[in-house]
């Protein structure tokens, strides 16, 4: 029988949402889930059948490869700042939804941060990054963490779940995300159809659901390398054939958007 260890985490079991305590090996849930915890410390908490089949899941090693890369050059340092000067200072937990290699959570000011990615390549970075920190691979959208655990999760970039920020948060807990405006990265995008510009003048508008609302704007020059890496971190790599393509001037368009528990 495993040992049961003091543990504390804002991460749940993924088929019960129970707590864990740690044992010698992972943790367990009072109904004997239990999960071993991988070399770089992180555990695997993503149940078979949650995601399809066909499914990729999360970013690719080569795309979380030139994100270190382009992160690592500062050149989304106003992204990252903006989302944490909201966050603000925070004793409690601090969750990064769509974490990626880690990068964006090493920027918030919180001594109990935790990040969750789909992809296990990520996750792993992430963890020989910020190895304070706890990490998971799992989904966005069922959420293995506990209710009412977190005083802050953001999300950068990536797939979120409203429903499930609002069952995480603590009582007055906050949120914030950052998503694209409608001019981000045009010079890279495919040529436009009236299909891409809808949705661009859609993105024009500050998100429906914030309560709070800025748009974070400015140009980049990128040495081609940056360029490359800045594009392979996107979705636009696989649009290639749709004349996607890298270049070295981009301008930058963001919305950094917040609410509360409600």
């Amino acid at each position: 029988m495993a040992e049961a260890m003091k543990y504390h985490s804002v991460f749940a079991c993924p088929h019960c949402g129970l707590s864990f305590h740690e044992t010698t090996s992972g943790v367990q849930c009072p109904n004997s889930h239990s999960f071993d915890r991988a070399r770089e410390g992180y555990l695997n908490l993503l149940v078979a059948g949650r995601i399809s089949a066909g499914t990729v899941s999360g970013d690719t090693p080569d795309s979380l490869a030139a994100r270190r890369r382009f992160l690592s050059t500062g050149a989304y340092h106003p992204i990252a700042q903006a989302v944490a000067d909201t966050i603000g200072d925070v004793d409690g937990a601090v969750l990064d939804i769509g974490c990626g290699e880690g990068s964006y959570l090493s920027h918030m000011r919180s001594p109990d941060q935790y990040g969750l990615d789909i992809a296990k390549r990520g996750v792993q970075m992430a963890s020989k990054l910020l190895p304070d920190a706890q990490f998971v691979v799992g989904t966005a959208f069922r959420l293995p963490v506990l209710n009412e655990s977190c005083d802050a999760v953001f999300s950068i970039f990536a797939p979120h779940s409203l429903e499930e920020f609002q069952r995480v948060l603590a009582p007055c807990g906050q949120w914030v995300t950052a998503t694209p405006g409608a001019h981000h990265l045009h010079q890279m995008r495919p040529k436009r159809d009236e299909n891409i510009l809808e949705r661009e003048r859609r993105r024009d508008e500050p998100p429906a659901h914030a309560t709070n609302a800025q748009r974070l704007q400015f140009d980049l020059d990128l040495t081609e390398e940056s360029a490359q890496d800045l594009f392979s971190m996107t979705p636009l790599v696989w649009q290639t054939a749709a004349d996607a393509a890298p270049v070295t001037h981009v301008s930058v368009d963001v919305w950094i958007a917040s609410g509360f528990k409600s």
